[in-house]
């Protein structure tokens, strides 16, 4: 009962908030996050069941032979549901001090918990149907979450176009579940995976197979080309991009290739693209965060970069690597949305990190949540995104796959340079914001003042009420635990012998090295690789200091950037144009063809044919209503006509029968 009671208590919790949020008012946030919490704490008792060789299977229903819909929690959907939940609460209760004063605070949970639900059918399933649910309800939870705020045309237009691409995920998902049944015949993962390779497929169908769960995990986990939707889901509330972008949704990909990874295996093809793939969207996003300025926008492109790492790495073969990434960047990423939550509170809701400065003494909890997160996420030792990444990148090499590796050095060494000059445009220097300090929202003691209404992410004092959040520990609290894990849960990996890897033991396939000549040596060693990417690391934060850092560096930069005397180089202005290249291939020529079967098929084709049916019938009414005269010789000329015509047909029927 308890794995039931993981599963269904959130969807509980949002049903009910969803019933009688307005009579539970304030107290919807404590129950919507008790719930998950109660659901974290479930998963815990059942740690032993889920690790066992098998893990912990329950069935649900059963419809037809090999069509058993159940639950499993097996190590690696532990992972992912310990996340969900345990990083999920955490959220939930930030969200009580942020959502604090929205009109729609209820709702607002009740989109939490059923976003929740969502990612549990995905990852608790036992087979691909239960798995295809999951992930179009969690698309849907998506666009409910990120266009919460429906009064600003921003978040509408990002919701949907969140929800569209997902879309496009699940249909390449839903012909790839097509094959899997139509060879096998079930659609349980343990028929799927009985034999390895399964000898139901041959390598071109295999591969097909791997191409459409691959496109379903590229739209759904922000990879290239399918990234576009995930800059623009920063229009929700920052608890929503930290449950969307850090434990939950996007690393759905990561999961999905992760669970598959049987046919992965089978597919040195798929795996060659997916590397590909993950290694040119880590470099991709890590490039574009170089260019922006928006805090939340610039957590989402080093989002969109370690996803890519994440999928590099289970693509290639480096499963336990990839899912140990996924791992620690659920809770440094949480902490650095959720730090940048409290930072935009105290500024008034202002997002400009060019706005902001001298923000290490007016809010130094948040400075050190920051400066923590920065740290494991540039992979700095010691830190958890020290050992995630490093494993990743040295999975590549392993493997066979040399540039692969490289991209994957040269992206930390970006990373290092964007995350650093995020930290000091943010926290160092003078405060350059518009609005006079003794104005802010700011709990100092040297800075007085309450909160300020709404600035740039667009609140609107008439649709909710204004927001007055002081940093309290709602806010605190959470991010505060977060810490912990950001520093020390990397350590989990560290050795030869490391409780990562004998937790993983024998669970994923062998990963193989592709190289001609057969047997494949990585050049240099584990320990060498990683003295090179600390050296690249530490290369992207030199130059970061340089440019940010120091005080003159950084007041030049921010008056060059004030002046608009120094721009960005149009194509990372406009994201690679991809949204342009959207724009100019689908969404124009779509709105054109609707436009035409408004003005030209609809009016003059179906609702003609329609008008014509009305017309015709109102035709022959007339003409049979003028045959009804009420003169009897009328009705018995026309009872004679009939007559005749009868008898002359049959009478010129039988005379040709004759002949």
């Amino acid at each position: 009962m308890l794995l039931y009671l993981v599963w269904l208590l959130p969807l509980i919790g949002a049903v009910v908030l969803w019933a009688f949020g307005p009579q539970l008012k304030s107290w919807a946030g404590p129950v919507g996050s008790a719930l998950v919490g109660v659901s974290f704490a479930a998963t815990l008792v059942l740690w032993n069941e889920a690790t066992a060789p098998h893990g912990l299977h329950v069935g649900l229903v059963s419809w037809l032979a090999g069509w058993d819909f159940g639950l499993q929690l097996d190590r690696l959907s532990l992972i992912w549901t310990l996340v969900i939940t345990g990083v999920g609460f955490l959220i939930h209760v930030y969200s009580i001090g942020y959502m604090h004063g929205d009109r729609a605070f209820a709702r607002f949970f009740a989109y939490m918990n059923f976003f929740v639900f969502a990612m549990l059918t995905l990852v608790l399933s036992d087979n691909v149907v239960g798995l295809l649910v999951g992930w179009g309800l969690v698309g849907l939870a998506s666009y409910f979450l990120i266009g919460f705020w429906f009064y600003k045309p921003t978040a509408v237009s990002a919701a949907r176009k969140a929800f569209v691409m997902n879309v496009v995920g699940d249909v390449a998902i839903l012909f790839s579940i097509f094959l899997i049944v139509s060879r096998i015949g079930a659609i349980g993962y343990d028929r799927i995976f009985a034999q390895t390779p399964p000898p139901a497929f041959g390598a071109h169908e295999l591969f097909l197979i791997c191409l459409g769960l691959f496109i379903g995990c590229a739209a759904k986990s922000a990879q290239v080309p399918l990234h576009t939707w995930l800059p623009d889901a920063m229009e929700g509330p920052t608890p929503v991009s930290a449950l969307i972008h850090a434990a939950t949704m996007v690393t759905a990909g990561v999961y999905l290739i992760a669970r598959f990874a049987p046919l992965w295996s089978a597919s040195p093809d798929a795996q060659e693209l997916t590397g590909v793939i993950g290694a040119l969207t880590a470099i991709s996003g890590a490039i574009l965060g170089c260019a922006q300025w928006d805090i939340k926008r610039i957590l989402a492109y080093s989002t969109m970069s370690q996803i890519g790492y994440m999928i590099m790495g289970v693509g290639v073969g480096a499963y336990g690597s990839g899912v140990f990434h996924f791992l620690t960047h659920a809770f440094f990423k949480a902490q650095l949305f959720l730090g940048a939550g409290i930072v935009i509170h105290a500024l008034a809701d202002e997002q400009d990190v060019r706005r902001m400065g001298g923000l290490r003494k007016m809010l130094p909890f948040a400075f050190v949540a920051m400066l923590t997160g920065v740290l494991a996420i540039c992979g700095v030792p010691g830190f958890s995104g020290f050992f995630s990444k490093d494993a990743v990148v040295y999975g590549a090499l392993e493997t066979g796959h040399p540039w692969l590796y490289a991209i994957g050095v040269i992206t930390a060494g970006i990373t290092a340079y964007y995350m650093f000059r995020l930290l000091f445009v943010t926290f160092f220097g003078a405060y350059r914001g518009n609005v006079d300090p003794s104005d802010l929202g700011i709990r100092h003691p040297e800075l007085a003042g309450t909160a300020a209404t709404s600035s740039s992410s667009g609140h609107h004092p008439e649709e909710e009420e204004p927001h007055r959040h002081a940093r309290s520990w709602l806010m605190s609290g959470p991010v505060a635990v977060l810490i912990l894990p950001t520093i020390f849960i990397g350590w989990l990996d560290a050795g030869g012998n490391a409780p990562w890897k004998r937790y993983f033991e024998g669970f994923f396939p062998p990963a193989h090295a592709f190289a001609a000549n057969g047997a494949y040596v990585p050049p240099i060693s584990e320990t060498l690789s990683t003295a090179l990417v600390f050296a690249v690391v530490v290369a992207g934060f030199a130059v970061a200091y340089l440019r940010y850092g120091a005080s003159p560096a950084l007041r030049d930069a921010i008056a060059r950037l004030r002046t608009e005397t120094v721009r960005m180089p149009g194509v990372l202005a406009n994201a690679y144009y991809f949204d342009a290249a959207y724009e100019a291939l689908f969404v124009r020529p779509a709105y054109a063809l609707g436009r035409w079967f408004y003005r030209v098929a609809d009016p003059h084709g179906i609702d003609a044919g329609v008008r014509e049916v009305a017309v015709s019938a109102q035709w022959l009414g007339h003409l049979f209503r003028s045959f009804q005269t009420g003169l009897v010789r009328a009705y018995a000329l026309t009872i004679a006509v009939g007559v005749v015509c009868f008898v002359a047909y049959y009478a010129f029927a039988f005379t040709g029968a004759a002949r």
